[in-house]
Parts: structure tokens; sequence; C-alpha cells
């Protein structure tokens, strides 16, 4: 082959090493970003101090109307006061 054709071979195999590895990098902060997604839904829950049974009325409840204080307490979640870190 002449030689034109392989320099333009090594650079598309050097292309496509690149190309996966920024795919492997894709794929890893869209998992970072779902584990991080999750566990602010969870701290969320857990501040809300929201049993399973209650979350699944408010999902429930979520398919036909916006998530409001007065959906929460009907399903009987209470939450816990944030502390404001100035009031000290």
């Amino acid at each position: 082959m002449s030689e034109k054709s392989d320099k333009l071979r090594a650079m598309l195999e050097k292309e496509k090493e690149r190309r996966i590895k920024l795919n492997n990098r894709i794929e890893s902060l869209e998992r970072r970003i779902q584990e991080e997604d999750s566990a602010e839904v969870n701290e969320m829950v857990r501040t809300a101090k929201v049993t399973p049974e209650q979350l699944a009325a408010l999902l429930r409840q979520s398919a036909t109307a916006t998530p409001n204080p007065a959906a929460l307490s009907a399903v009987g979640a209470t939450f816990e006061k944030e502390v404001d870190a100035d009031e000290d």
C-alpha cells in the first residue's frame, strides 16, 4: 500500500482508540451522575421521614399532580427542620 494510505490507516486506528476512551469516560460520568441523583433522592426521603409505603403513595400522587407539602402531609410524611449554620 502507499505511504499515504498507511498514514491514514494509522490515524484512523488512533482516532478509534480515542473514541473508545471517550465512550468509556462518558459511561463513567453517566454512572456517577446516576449515583449522585440516587443519593440525593435517598437523602430527601430520609429527611422527610417517609416510609416505603408513603413514598409509593407520593409517587402515585405525583403521576397526576405536583407533590407539595399538603400531599406529603396527606401520606403522613414529616420533615426535620434544617439547621441554618448562620444561626449560631
